[in-house]
């Protein structure tokens, strides 16, 4: 029952601000039902009793009407709330037109006054002063004194009657109404306590949001729809360099340029779904991304700000170092001038959109003073010589043209828009004759020669390589041309150059399918017994045919792939030995020829130990040969190498004796054994006397050096008697054995006594000549 009639604030949502309502109006229909029920019950005996029964049913109908109050009540307050109100008007009107003492009519307009205030509590503020204006009329009836109707007697014949009407005021204006009033108040009281509990639990928030806000470790702003600041924390008023209590401008892009503006790129880990980051510019220069920005329910928005001035300047820094790295890989570090590869990239867009109806050439300078400032003046006058010479060429040439370094002491460019060959080599000659001759490095004055050559672009070019390697074909030309003159480009180097490629790449496949062999040629005595052989290799290419030693061998040197063959004939020599001797029960000596790059080899003696070894052959069964030439390049390797040579057994002979430029200083120092004569002085005896002095020269001095001679290509009997009357040694050439292969060397071997002499020197693997 209490808990029906004294509702709790929280048993209705408290924005329907209902509960209160309910309960005010039940107290007031229930206690008024309960206290007016004598006055009725006791109002009605007396009407009965005197034969009013009209009154009875007045009474009735009030009750019913309360009762249905108190039951849609539970329904709907304002149907409950306008009965209540009938109720009151009714129980007004009763008294005020019922009565016949006016005096005592007149306390029926207390109840219409009351009316307003439970209109205001049930309804609104419209319908309470629509009530207040309506009472505006029993109040004029009452100020004009209008009787009411002198003979009634509805209450005025009952004995009771100011009774009922005093009692009925008293419980409604002492009980009913202070009891909802009480209601009213005990609701307010709670209301107090629940507003007073949440402003303290919103002061607690306040002031944790504000320390949240302040100490979020993040610049926060609140703004507007429209970027007006609300609240800002001291971090984005320190970053915006804004002071809230002097600054007026509200706005946040009255803070942040749009103007410079840039888009960072995300930080390596960072979640970005792929959008760059736009920071603006502070009034004192600082850089600061939206970090990020959220709307909130109330179409506000919070802006998060981040100073990122630092990692703007570690990307700038970043794209700055990414592009001198892309630089540094385009360009040559020395003279600053596209490299190689940007020249090629180059290139391919030139040859892709060449036409054919002008003449397009890539010219290439060879810069051959270099070495010569290298050698008197150091590498680094050379350098500097380089960047003067591609400055001095940059500033000839004119701004269409590309320049780029090719490689070390070449340069070349690109001359494009000239109608035909002639006309590009006439610019070529121009520009030659615009650069200096000389260039002042520090204090020297240093001569500025360079060779020119020149490739034009084919209609039908389409690789950027082919075009450069004809350029360079063309320089290598000009530069070997006795005046260094500017070479065009033609198909005779063009085959040169191929079959280089095509040698350089079949050697090693040609030692891999067994096409290199071995041919012997025997050296004899002056009574033509077998004195020894010299081993010379062969090459017999499937595709190619027969190469040359002297085709084949100079392109495996400069391309470093003379140790393989000269590791290939050391093994071969070293096994035909092993099987002389082994069917023989001798062997005759074999020569072998050592390169250039073969005595500068750290492991030649290890190589060569391991071979004897390997075959299980002596030292006196070898012999290595070695150009003058050769002896000088690595003079003081070279003498280290023959001199272990020679403390091991070793036959040593120095090769074409007489067709070098060393002295004979030089010449006594080598631990030789034999000296060759050159076959071309022996070509011209009967013919040259020249070189018939000297031969004689080279036999007196090999035998002040206490060496044997060995006369090469000889061929025919006047030579011989030459040779013998000026006292050669040993003998080799045509006139006595062509070079023979195994089974010939061997039915030779087995005719002849091979006569036993010191060893006499023979050229190394793979530098075997014909």
């Amino acid at each position: 029952m209490f808990r029906w009639l004294f509702l709790h604030e929280n048993t209705l949502a408290p924005a329907e601000n209902t509960a209160w309502k309910i309960s005010t109006l039940r107290i007031i229909l229930v206690s008024s039902f309960l206290l007016e029920a004598w006055i009725a019950i006791h109002s009605a005996i007396s009407a009965y009793t005197l034969g009013r029964t009209q009154i009875g049913w007045m009474v009735f109908f009030f009750y019913v009407l309360k009762s249905v109050a108190i039951y849609v009540s539970s329904r709907s307050v304002k149907m409950s709330a306008a009965l209540l109100l009938l109720n009151m008007y009714g129980t007004a009107l009763a008294i005020i037109s019922m009565t016949r003492d006016q005096e005592l009519a007149r306390l029926g307009y207390l109840f219409m006054y009351t009316v307003p205030v439970f209109a205001r509590l049930f309804f609104n503020a419209r319908v309470a002063l629509g009530f207040m204006a309506f009472n505006v009329i029993p109040f004029a009836f009452l100020f004009m004194d209008v009787q009411g109707n002198p003979n009634s007697s509805f209450f005025g014949d009952l004995p009771d009657a100011q009774l009922y009407i005093h009692t009925l005021l008293f419980l409604s204006l002492n009980i009913c109404i202070p009891l909802a009033v009480f209601r009213v108040l005990h609701a307010l009281d709670k209301m107090l306590v629940r507003i007073h509990d949440t402003s303290g639990a919103l002061e607690v928030s306040y002031v944790q949001y504000r320390e949240v806000f302040e100490n979020a470790g993040t610049a926060l702003l609140l703004t507007d729809a429209f970027g007006q600041i609300l609240q800002a924390n001291q971090q984005a008023n320190l970053l915006l360099g804004r002071n809230p209590a002097t600054d007026q401008e509200l706005g946040l892009f009255g803070w942040l340029a749009m103007e410079g503006s840039i888009r960072l790129k995300a930080s390596q880990g960072e979640e970005t779904g792929g959008v760059k980051t736009s920071a603006y510019r502070t009034r004192d220069g600082r850089m600061v991304a939206l970090d990020n920005i959220s709307q909130t329910s109330s179409d506000h928005y919070i802006v998060a700000l981040r100073d990122v001035s630092n990692l703007h300047k570690m990307q700038h820094a970043l794209q700055l170092s990414m592009e001198r790295e892309d630089y540094l890989n385009s360009h040559d570090s020395l003279t600053n001038l596209p490299n190689r590869e940007m020249l090629r990239q180059y290139l391919q867009r030139v040859v892709a959109n060449h036409d054919g109806n002008n003449v397009t050439a890539l010219v290439s300078f060879r810069l051959n003073s270099v070495r010569h400032a290298n050698q008197q003046f150091g590498a680094h006058t050379g350098d500097v010589l380089l960047r003067r010479f591609a400055d001095e060429l940059t500033q000839v040439l004119p701004k269409s043209c590309f320049c780029a370094r090719l490689r070390s002491i070449v340069f070349s460019f690109v001359i494009d828009q000239l109608r035909t060959a002639n006309d590009v080599v006439q610019f070529v000659n121009q520009v030659r004759e615009a650069m200096p001759k000389e260039l002042q490095v520090n204090d020297d004055v240093l001569l500025v020669q360079f060779s020119a050559g020149i490739a034009l672009v084919r209609t039908e070019e389409t690789d950027p390589d082919e075009l450069i390697r004809r350029s360079e074909v063309a320089l290598d030309t000009a530069r070997r041309s006795s005046d260094q003159s500017v070479t065009l480009f033609d198909e005779d180097d063009a085959f040169h150059i191929r079959r280089n490629v095509e040698i350089e790449v079949g050697i090693m496949n040609g030692l891999k399918q067994g096409e290199f062999s071995l041919m012997y040629q025997p050296k004899v005595d002056h009574n033509g017994l077998i004195a020894g052989v010299e081993a010379l290799i062969r090459w017999d290419s499937p595709s190619m045919g027969r190469i040359a030693p002297a085709e084949f061998v100079p392109i495996a040197e400069r391309s470093g792939l003379i140790r393989h063959v000269s590791d290939f004939v050391l093994d071969q020599v070293c096994a035909q030995i092993r099987s002389w001797l082994d069917e023989f029960g001798q062997s005759p000596v074999v020569a072998l020829n050592l390169s250039v790059s073969d005595i500068a080899r750290p492991d030649l003696i290890e190589l060569i130990d391991s071979c004897c070894e390997k075959y299980a052959i002596k030292t006196s069964y070898l012999e290595f040969e070695i150009t003058e030439t050769g002896l000088i390049a690595n003079e003081s390797q070279s003498i280290t190498h023959l001199n272990a040579l020679k403390n091991r057994g070793f036959g040593i002979a120095i090769d074409d004796f007489g067709t070098g430029y060393s002295s004979l200083s030089k010449l006594s120092h080598f631990p030789a054994h034999t000296v060759k004569i050159d076959r071309s002085f022996v070509a011209q005896i009967g013919y040259n006397r020249k070189s018939e002095m000297i031969i004689k020269a080279i036999i007196s001095l090999s035998e002040i050096l206490n060496c044997s001679t060995i006369a090469e290509g000889v061929e025919n009997e006047s030579q011989e008697l030459f040779l013998k009357e000026v006292g050669c040694d040993y003998f080799q050439g045509y006139y006595y054995h062509r070079p023979l292969d195994v089974p010939a060397m061997n039915r030779l071997l087995a005719q002849q006594k091979i006569q036993h002499r010191p060893a006499i020197i023979a050229q190394l693997p793979g530098s075997a000549r014909v």
